[in-house]
């Protein structure tokens, strides 16, 4: 099961997890509250941030470098 990348709200300070979306290397805050009793969501749910933390998360492919195999050829 995929869990997205945990991303810092920049209204609150908050980590939450962040929501892929279309612009390229940006995921959106999901949305929450300040405080758990509020029934208006943080003004930062649903703003787009970089997504610096995702890059870490990838898994290497087997057959790459990492694998202790080489590159592959053209021909």
């Amino acid at each position: 099961m995929a869990r997205y990348p945990r991303v810092k709200c920049p209204v609150c300070g908050g980590v939450y997890a962040g929501a892929p979306t279309s612009a390229y290397g940006m995921v959106s805050v999901h949305d929450h509250k300040r405080s758990r009793r509020a029934l208006v969501l943080c003004e930062g749910s649903m703003t787009r941030v970089p997504a610096v933390d995702a890059a870490g998360r990838q898994e290497e492919l087997p057959g790459t470098k990492k694998a202790g195999h080489a590159d592959p050829t053209l021909f």
